[in-house]
């Protein structure tokens, strides 16, 4: 198939975002290879804005960009036998207008699903990863800080799968949004519920912060696991890390990185679990209506990227997540 031009959204540089024409691969499909159309991509207020902001230093420009998109299939290779051209599918894909890749890096959307639906079924694999993990069972409260798109998706996870799940964001929007997305314990901090105080066995820790994981330790039972979801891109605490090693260390606590990737993207024998099966799974949790996200994304065009990235930065963003729609460009 020829495609003469490309577009990607792109950092430029730091604290800038453009949508520029990029390189196109003209070589001939390979046999496992497949070309999408991109019809939406989503974008991950966590990874990529560590990269916009350049947190940890070093990041060399431009970067190209993006956490996953929903593609309209255009060509296949020659042994690609499970997809046809028309099918739709999610792939952990930059924010471009078409991409190539393996048969094995898509994922089958399932029929009749509006993509910015599928598309949001990224988030929850994110915390997946940690439930599979966790020796907790859902006879025991769970815990989760941090109520921006992880977290939403955690806490809804959780709950869907048997958890008594306690919420906790000190932004008010965020929390109306978590009730209105069927969560039944929604509170500023852990302080406001002083009765779960040496209850709960399991924490998720969802917003990168030092005082959220301070305040988890101190109110999970003796033995509990916290597992560590959000990236901690920056300090944001002067405190020592003395008080928290005694915590740890007299509360038996369990902590854990929460890091999706500790699992396989696809099953092996003996590891039925595998990121690509969450993903598959929250699909289809979103389209029967098991995971609340209609109301929770903004819809915009690639060409706003530059006001987008800016208003995730400085925190003035209205919506708990935002997805380009390539079928504007």
């Amino acid at each position: 198939m020829m495609i003469l031009q490309n577009q990607a959204v792109q950092f430029t540089e730091k604290k800038q975002a453009a949508l520029v024409p990029c390189g196109w691969d003209q070589a001939p499909l390979a046999a496992d290879e497949i070309i999408g159309r991109t019809l939406v991509s989503l974008i991950s207020t966590g990874s990529e804005l560590g990269a916009y902001m350049d947190y940890f230093g070093g990041t060399k420009y431009p970067v190209e960009t993006g956490y996953a998109a929903i593609l309209e299939v255009l060509d296949t290779g020659e042994r690609v036998a499970n997809l046809k051209p028309g099918d739709r599918v999610l792939a952990l894909a930059p924010h471009q207008a078409y991409s190539r890749v393996k048969q094995d890096e898509v994922i089958l959307v399932p029929a009749g699903m509006k993509p910015e639906h599928a598309v949001i079924g990224r988030f929850p694999a994110v915390s997946m990863t940690s439930m599979i993990h966790t020796r907790i069972r859902p006879t025991e409260p769970v815990m989760v800080t941090g109520l921006g798109v992880v977290g939403l998706m955690c806490a809804q996870v959780m709950q869907h799968c048997g958890y008594t799940v306690y919420a906790f964001d000190p932004n008010a929007v965020r929390r109306e949004t978590a009730r209105a997305c069927g969560l039944r314990n929604v509170y500023a901090s852990p302080d406001e519920v002083p009765d779960l105080k040496g209850r709960a066995g399991l924490a998720m820790e969802c917003s990168g912060r030092e005082e959220a994981a301070y305040a988890l330790i101190a109110n999970l039972r003796k033995g509990g696991e916290l597992y560590l979801i959000g990236v901690p891109w920056y300090r944001s605490t002067e405190k020592f890390a003395h008080d928290l090693l005694l915590s740890i260390f007299y509360g038996f606590i369990q902590v854990n990185s929460g890091f999706e990737w500790s699992l396989p993207r696809h099953p092996r024998e003996f590891q039925p679990n595998s990121n690509h099966g969450s993903m598959a799974k929250a699909m289809e949790w979103i389209r029967d209506g098991l995971i609340q996200v209609e109301g929770i994304y903004g819809v915009y065009s690639p060409a706003a990227c530059r006001e987008v990235y800016a208003s995730m930065a400085d925190g003035t963003m209205k919506h708990t997540c935002v997805i380009f729609d390539w079928r504007t460009v």
